[in-house]
């Protein structure tokens, strides 16, 4: 085996293997299949010319040299495919380069090396070999091969042009690096070759020796930029589905969030429903017995005027049957006067029962619309004849009203925040206090504060007495849910609620409502 034969072997079994490694542990990636036929044009590119230069003679030149020909234009079918690979514009064929679409120059090249691999065996188009020649390296170039040379020089110009194009358009630093890397061990490969074909013109089996070390060197340069390029990738893969896992678990543990306080909501406005379903039932309760109290209520009141009557003209006429004075009859005149007496309390019980009636049932206002033309000022009368029990514990009841016109609210619903704020008022209260209720007009705004001289509420327990969840004993025995429902209310009414609170001093809660629905 001659000296010279060795390098294009060696050449040709590394070739050989670093296709059919890249192949079997990455042929389901473009890149890698693209390289893997590179490098198998490659082995059989240098198996050919090896199997030439130990076995060739020249009485068989002809043959030889036209198979090897033929071989070699692998090389730059190979060489093309890997490049479109490598530069990403196998995915973005449609793209322009110079002015050419990827997709014709591709095609275009690829044609024109796969007929000059067809003509090379048969004509003398791409090789010239002499009837007589004197050794195995005489041959000349054909006329295709002359314009070869110049498509050569336009596709590798080309090809640069691809590398920059796509170096300067990618952001992933990755593959910027690869393109680079690749780029230049291309250039390296050429300045081997065109050494070779410049200072060892003469010794051709030399300058074949020198281009297939090369050429297994690039090809070695390629393998191991692909191996880090994987690599890197694959580690920044990694670090973003790292970020990505870590913006998704954040993402979900915020929506974990948000279907906690929906779910919190969702709770809220469920007691909400239940309350007001009690509340609604209760009213319906309320003015089924006023209608069925009224009744019984309307004829002992009437009965009661008639015999009171019937008294007054019996006690006359037995006056007149006795034709004397009082002191005549002592027993008739006291049963009279006691009669008297009990028609007089049971008035006073009936009218006192027909006041309750009545103020319950302006409370429930069930036997109106949802939104009615309201006078406050009734519905906080009647809600304090309501509580009118816990306020005789010595607590005084000041009533400051203002000038406010009846206007269009629901007032079913606003009594039923005035009677949850004077309730929790009077359970403030301790032995004697006092509660003031104040309304105002202010500007189309109807303003009501309701102020206690009961403990108080500690200033850290203000932020959250609006909360469902909101409950203390100690500043003052205020029912959470109650005050949640009130705020509630008023927000409904496009309204807001305040408190002030000093511990020892008392609280105020105020109530402000817009007179006009539009308002805020």
């Amino acid at each position: 085996m001659s000296i010279y034969s060795v390098p294009i072997l060696i050449s040709a079994i590394l070739c050989t293997l670093l296709s059919a490694v890249t192949w079997l542990l990455r042929r389901h990636e473009r890149l890698n299949r693209a390289f893997s036929f590179f490098t198998l044009a490659l082995a059989i590119d240098s198996f050919a010319y090896f199997a030439y230069s130990e076995f060739g003679g020249i009485e068989d030149i002809h043959t030889w040299l036209r198979v090897v020909f033929a071989a070699g234009f692998l090389v730059p079918i190979g060489l093309i495919l890997f490049f479109v690979a490598f530069t990403g514009y196998d995915e973005r064929l449609g793209d322009r380069v110079l002015g050419i679409r990827v997709r014709h120059f591709q095609t275009s090249a690829l044609l024109v090396f796969l007929a000059s691999m067809v003509l090379s065996p048969f004509t003398n188009l791409v090789i010239k070999i002499p009837d007589a020649p004197v050794d195995i390296w005489d041959f000349g170039p054909g006329p295709v091969a002359m314009l070869l040379t110049v498509l050569f020089a336009c596709l590798f110009v080309y090809m640069l042009a691809m590398v920059l194009k796509s170096y300067r358009r990618t952001d992933d630093r990755p593959r910027k690096r690869f393109i680079q890397l690749l780029a230049s061990g291309t250039v390296v490969w050429v300045l081997i070759g065109f050494t070779g074909v410049i200072f060892l013109p003469s010794f051709r089996a030399l300058e074949q020796s020198i281009n297939y070390m090369g050429t297994v060197l690039t090809a070695l340069f390629y393998f191991v930029a692909i191996v880090r390029y994987q690599s890197d990738k694959e580690r920044e893969l990694n670090l973003n589905l790292e970020r990505k896992v870590e913006d998704r678990t954040q993402e979900l543990a915020e929506r974990n969030t948000e279907l906690e306080d929906t779910l919190g909501e969702l709770r809220e406005m469920q007691k909400q429903v239940i309350i007001q379903e009690k509340m609604a039932t209760l009213g319906q309760l309320v003015a089924g017995l006023t209608h069925e109290i009224n009744t019984p209520i309307g004829a002992i009141r009437s009965m009661n005027d008639t015999r009171s009557k019937a008294v007054t003209k019996l006690r006359s006429a037995l006056a007149s049957l006795m034709s004397g004075t009082a002191e005549d009859a002592p027993d008739v005149n006291r049963a009279m006067d006691v009669i008297q007496s009990a028609d007089q309390v049971i008035g006073e019980g009936t009218d006192r029962l027909g006041e309750i009636i009545g103020n319950l049932k302006n409370f429930a206002r069930l036997d109106e619309a949802e939104a009615v033309v309201t006078d406050i000022h009734e519905g906080l009368d009647s809600v304090l004849a309501l509580i009118k029990h816990d306020l005789l514990k010595d607590i005084e009841v000041v009533r400051d009203y203002g000038e406010i016109p009846p206007f269009v609210c629901h007032a079913r619903r606003l009594n039923q925040v005035f009677y949850n704020l004077l309730k929790n008022a009077c359970q403030a209260i301790e032995g004697e206090g006092r509660i003031t209720v104040t309304t105002e007009l202010k500007a189309d705004v109807v303003q009501v504060a309701i102020r206690d001289t009961g403990r108080g509420i500690q200033e850290d327990a203000l932020e959250s007495i609006f909360d469902p969840s909101f409950t203390t004993k100690r500043s003052a025995v205020r029912t959470s849910l109650g005050l949640s429902i009130c705020y509630q209310i008023i927000q409904e009414h496009r309204g807001r609620i305040t408190v002030e609170s000093q511990p020892g001093t008392g609280s105020v809660f105020t109530v402000i409502i817009p007179m006009r629905a539009d308002q805020e």
